[in-house]
Formats: C-alpha cells, structure tokens, sequence
C-alpha cells in the first residue's frame, strides 16, 4: 500500500511539531520581598471523661462513662506532675472517682484533670 507524498509530508511536520519547544516568555521574579508562610495552627485538645481505675505518681488509668470497654492510660505532663503529686500526698483519685481529662488529640499525656479526689483512707 503507497501513501501519497502529501501524507508523509504531512505527518513530518505534525512530528517536529510536536517535537519542537514552543518560545515562551521569562517571567521576572520580585525578590526584594521575603514569602510569607502561614504556621501550621497546633491542634485542639480533647477531653476524655471516666472513673478512675488506678492511679499513682506516673500515670493514670481511666474508663469511659459511655463504652466499658474504653480503657486509656494518661502520663501527666510537666506541669500536671507537681499537682498530681499534691494530690496524691492527700490520698489521691481513687478507684471509681469521676474525671475528666484534657489531652493533645493523639496523645496519652494529660494536660488537666478535673474531678474531685476521693478522702483518704
């Protein structure tokens, strides 16, 4: 089968065509001012609600009002330690009392406590 000249010219050029860099215009940049970035805002705390299953000066274990079966363990952060320290030097959270604790979301480290500690034995 014979293809016409024309033809075969025709693709040619649709090749280099394609092939060839198309002029384009260099853009000026204005370096003189710096680029503004927005900082990344940190994230929200959450608060987790629960009775105290066990408590000492490292951590606290807590299960959820709402699911039995939700158990989480909270070390406390720097600030939270010298408190927790007063607390339990008075007896501390003992096992049933209701808590609310405030953490980073994702983190086990608790950033406050609320709730009122049972008297001491």
């Amino acid at each position: 089968m014979k293809r016409p000249r024309g033809w075969t010219l025709l693709i040619l050029l649709a090749m280099l065509a394609a092939v060839a860099p198309s002029p384009s215009c260099a853009q000026s940049v204005d370096t003189s001012k710096p680029i503004s970035i927005k900082s990344a805002k940190p994230p929200k705390p959450v608060t987790f609600s629960g009775l105290v299953l066990s408590s000492n000066v490292q951590s606290i274990t807590v299960r959820s009002r709402n699911d039995e079966k939700s158990i989480r363990t909270f070390t406390y952060s720097p600030n939270l330690q010298a408190k927790m320290e007063q607390i339990l030097a008075q007896g501390g959270y003992q096992y049933g009392d209701k808590v609310t604790i405030t953490s980073d979301a994702g983190s086990d480290v608790a950033l406050r406590i609320k709730g009122k500690p049972s008297r001491s034995l």
